[in-house]
């Protein structure tokens, strides 16, 4: 049965699959490409062995699921692709306002929806959408879009039907400006009955050399991506520079305060960490504070 690898085709991920095929080029492992949700459901539904999910899905199936280490994407502060656009100056406005959310993200709509309760203090109505800033913000008061079309809209800014130009708000700076914390948006992330093949067939180590190298890649990355966003090299080259790939212990930290606010019933126990040579998997919560040698994160 071949090791199945979840893709997803944003620019923000393009440096962890750097030369991945050929890496994995003697090994049986196959490429399912899907925007994170579709990701999400598949890994869960046992179809894909290994993907970078929403990391809230991680935390609900952590029975199931175990993350891989230094293998995710995180901000301090801004992120440039978690944007809620807003037609009102000040979130506090959006009470009782109707917020089109995307289809496409977990986490983000769980950080979104953990602000406008526990920071703005606000009760918006929700409704999931097909992610199109003008169809979302045609009926309502805000729209939460993710990956490269808001990468594309937050760039640009340009008017939105007779209203104008909306306002944004950044979700990874909102939930710095609260909590003083990185944010972490998503985890490669596998399936706990898979371990043992994912070790044979070298794919962590290949994830590992793939991104290591992509990090040293990153103008040809936003040369070759740029186009297809329309956007400025320049752009592309700034937003990949600023996302933080190595999940360091603060980062863990500000996942775990996350998870809380979000899952009420969590336990930060459950969530783990596992790379191969790891005798057995690590809490996440040992990981966000100094631990041993022997399971010293890559």
């Amino acid at each position: 049965m071949p090791i199945r690898i979840g893709v997803i085709d944003y620019l923000n991920v393009q440096p962890l699959y750097y030369r991945i095929q050929e890496r994995l080029a003697s090994q049986d492992v196959e490429y399912i490409y899907g925007v994170p949700t579709t990701l999400n459901r598949m890994l869960v539904e046992g179809d894909l062995d290994l993907a970078p999910i929403s990391a809230i899905e991680t935390a609900r199936h952590a029975r199931d699921l175990v993350a891989i280490p230094n293998l995710g994407i995180a901000t301090l502060g801004a992120v440039k692709t978690v944007l809620l656009f807003s037609w009102f100056p000040d979130p506090t406005e959006l009470d009782g306002m109707r917020i089109a959310l995307t289809e496409q993200s977990a986490t983000s709509v769980a950080l979104l929806k953990v602000l406008c309760r526990d920071y703005y203090g606000v009760k918006p109505r929700y409704v999931v959408k097909p992610q199109n800033l003008e169809d979302m913000l045609r009926d309502s008061a805000a729209a939460l879009l993710i990956g490269d079309d808001a990468l594309v809209e937050g760039t640009l800014r340009r008017p939105i039907g007779v209203r104008g130009v909306p306002y944004v708000f950044d979700l990874g700076d909102e939930w710095l400006k609260w909590t003083g914390l990185p944010f972490v948006f998503a985890l490669w992330t596998a399936r706990r009955d898979r371990l043992e093949d994912i070790r044979k067939a070298g794919v962590v180590e290949a994830l590992y050399e793939s991104k290591a190298e992509g990090m040293l890649h990153l103008d040809a990355i936003a040369q070759a991506y740029a186009p297809q966003l329309n956007l400025e090299p320049g752009v592309c080259l700034k937003y990949l520079r600023d996302l933080r790939y190595d999940l360091t212990a603060e980062d863990m930290a500000g996942l775990l305060e996350f998870l809380r606010r979000a899952l009420p019933d969590f336990d930060p126990a459950s969530l783990e960490l596992w790379a191969p040579g790891w005798e057995t998997p690590v809490p996440m919560v040992e990981a966000a504070a100094p631990i041993g040698d022997h399971h010293a994160l890559r």
